[in-house]
């Protein structure tokens, strides 16, 4: 009788090797890096131009706060949600 084989199965528990861990560092920072120039493209915007995408100077400078390593494009993203979301139930009435 021939010996079967079993495939193991991969747990979610394995840690990814050195390589794995070393390129989604190297990608994380590319992606930091990229966001961090686009949102210096935000900042040589006039105010108008701010205005008419729906951002400020002010929410621009609020994004920037905090750590260096922290993505300011996620905050800014935060920031204009919850401005929107008051302005929907400034909209709505009490």
């Amino acid at each position: 009788m021939r010996a079967e084989r079993t495939a193991l199965p991969i747990t979610a528990t394995a840690r990814p090797g050195f390589a794995a861990r070393l390129v989604r560092a190297a990608t994380e920072a590319w992606r930091l890096w990229n966001n961090r120039r686009a949102m210096s493209q935000l900042n040589e915007l006039s105010d108008w131009e701010l205005q008419d995408i729906g951002l400020s100077r002010e929410d621009i400078m609020r994004a920037y706060e905090g750590p260096i390593l922290d993505d300011p494009t996620r905050r800014l993203q935060e920031i204009t949600r919850t401005r929107a979301k008051a302005e929907a139930m400034m909209r709505r009435g009490p």
